[in-house]
């Protein structure tokens, strides 16, 4: 049975004159009408039983700490970035690349899986669920994905995939990588506990907030590409690079997720499928859309794509079918600096050509490289004084404008005065 501390909500039409909320589930959408707020609480939908946690309210949250985290970073400097890094902790989950059988909503929830009690359904990946649970042995709240295993046993993809992910996110240890504490499994289970705290996706972000301003676009990548880094340096290729697997949490710090597509040197997990690209269509790299191995800079070209769409909120790469996709991007050119947006900083514009080079050899080598340049940016943005700059530009203009019109007002007053004195005498 659900959690009994869990709220439910009253029918629609229960509503009261007075403050009003109105609350939709996820999972069938009915919406109800409460006098009381439900963020960050669990609730029980009425019609279909599906519990959650209330967070409509966290990308706002979110985008409110972000500008402030990114204001506070830029005036320490750019080493406040490894501080920054060392406070990292994850947000929500986002979806899990490969196909099984999906259990019924909320089919989980007040059951016991190990040693974990599930409290509410926090995310939904294409094999599944992501909940809420509680460690009852060490008395903490994490984040359980649950993949249901098949009644014959056999292996199938997607359990490859999923054991991948705990194995190469355990591996790195990283403050803006994701944390696994706990896998394991029961007879029809298989169960990956990680850190939880309340965010959003970059996603997620950019859908409810719009385009991000330059330095906290950059903020964002520059951590990403940190996280980068340091798998690059074990062997490890993330190959789904993509605003839905960075995360952020509510004190606007970022963590990059979902390792369970990751080519590891030297494991014998998921390499190479023969004639399937491994990634997201629309956020993979040309070579990896042709079907060839993915390299570190396969990477760096999803760090480009991220960072236009974050910059801009809209997909570089755009199709109405993931086929359509897939073929612009096996034959995708590389990116002129000046068809960027002019606005943009150059250095930024230079930064997003070179990721997006066709030819991987022409991208950043370094995933590290490539955060010191984004730190660079964004630490001149945010500290600058944006204020004096529009000042000085208007204040030149101005200048020469007001000249112009004084000059002219002076003259028309001369010649009134002349017609008027003309007429008085």
């Amino acid at each position: 049975m659900p959690d009994p501390t869990s709220h439910i909500p009253p029918d629609a039409s229960a509503g009261e004159a007075g403050s009003h909320h109105l609350l939709a589930c996820p999972h069938c959408k009915a919406v109800y009408d409460t006098n009381e707020s439900m963020e960050g609480k669990r609730v029980r939908c009425r019609v279909c039983g599906h519990v959650w946690r209330e967070d409509s309210l966290a990308a706002e949250k979110v985008a409110d700490a972000l500008a402030g985290a990114v204001s506070h970073w830029s005036q320490v400097g750019s080493t406040l970035l490894s501080a920054a890094d060392h406070a990292s902790s994850v947000g929500r989950l986002v979806a899990q690349t490969g196909r099984d059988s999906r259990p019924p909503a909320g089919e989980y929830v007040g059951r016991r899986i190990g040693r974990y009690e599930v409290k509410a359904i926090i995310g939904q990946g294409a094999m599944g669920y992501v909940y809420e649970a509680l460690d009852v042995e060490l008395k903490r709240t994490v984040a359980l994905k649950i993949l249901p295993i098949r009644a014959d046993h056999r292996e199938t993809l997607g359990q490859k995939l999923f054991l991948q992910e705990a194995r190469t996110a355990a591996r790195l240890q990283h403050p803006n990588i994701v944390t696994v504490f706990d896998v394991g499994q029961t007879d029809d289970t298989l169960y990956l506990a990680m850190e939880l705290v309340h965010g959003v996706t970059l996603m997620a972000l950019v859908k409810a907030r719009g385009a991000l301003p330059v330095a906290q676009a950059c903020f964002i990548l520059a951590h990403t590409a940190r996280a980068l880094s340091v798998g690059h340096a074990g062997g490890v290729v993330h190959r789904d690079v993509k605003p839905g697997n960075i995360l952020l949490n509510e004190s606007g710090l970022v963590k990059l997720t979902d390792f369970g597509l990751a080519d590891v040197a030297g494991d014998d997990g998921i390499g190479v499928i023969e004639g399937v690209a491994l990634g997201t269509p629309g956020w993979i790299s040309p070579e990896v859309a042709r079907g060839e191995r993915a390299t570190p800079a396969s990477d760096i070209y999803g760090v480009g794509l991220t960072l236009y769409f974050a910059l801009t909120g809209k997909r570089l790469i755009k199709a109405k079918t993931k086929s359509a996709m897939m073929e612009i991007q096996k034959n995708a050119r590389s990116i002129n600096p000046a068809d960027l947006p002019s606005f943009w900083p150059a250095e930024l514009r230079d930064i997003l050509a070179r990721c997006l080079a066709a030819d991987a050899a022409d991208r950043y080598q370094s995933a590290e490289i490539l955060a010191t340049e984004l730190i660079r940016i964004a630490g001149t943005l945010a500290t600058a004084s944006p204020g004096d700059a529009k000042t000085l530009d208007i204040g030149e203009k101005r200048s020469s404008g007001n000249w112009i019109i004084a000059i002219l007002v002076l003259g028309v007053m001369a010649v009134a005065g002349f017609f008027a004195w003309k007429n008085w005498f």
